[in-house]
């Protein structure tokens, strides 16, 4: 007893600080040639934005190459979704007749999930950037600074 708390307390707080450097932000990248570069907002530089890539691979991107970005906050619409369908698990199991139990299962954790994920939608933090043109980075680059892991300075 005396080894496991200890144990328990380090493995929490690698965790703790494992979860505080996990980037929040995925970003979509349209490039003028229409090819998309999907990953992690990482930071925003001067002339480029640094996306991390699977597997921990950075890549520069120039912004004379974007024409869109999408920007979106991570894991925030899945613990909506969950809610929803979790709302309609109680419900049914309140019922005391197990025909009506299945039922209210069958239909309302669909119908919680669907609804849990347009309240995810509603509240999940999204930018769009449609059109972008070289000039216009200067003006969105403060904005965009916002969603980085990494904070540069930007004049």
């Amino acid at each position: 007893m005396k080894f496991i708390f200890p144990i328990l307390v380090s493995l929490f707080m690698a965790s703790n600080t494992q979860a505080q450097t996990k980037p929040k932000f995925n970003i979509k990248i349209v490039s003028k040639d229409g090819h998309t570069t999907r990953g992690l907002l990482y930071a925003v530089g001067e002339k480029e934005i640094i996306v991390l890539k699977h597997e921990k691979d950075t890549l520069r991107i120039n912004f004379k190459e974007m024409k869109h970005l999408y920007v979106k906050r991570r894991g925030i619409i899945l613990p909506i979704i969950l809610a929803g369908a979790a709302t309609f698990v109680i419900v049914a199991t309140q019922s005391t007749n197990p025909l009506l139990q299945v039922v209210n299962i069958i239909a309302g954790v669909p119908i919680g999930v669907a609804v849990g994920a347009l309240v995810g939608q509603l509240f999940a933090n999204k930018r769009f950037y449609r059109h972008i043109e070289v000039t216009d980075f200067q003006e969105i680059k403060a904005d965009l600074q916002k969603y980085t892991q990494v904070k540069m300075e930007v004049n």
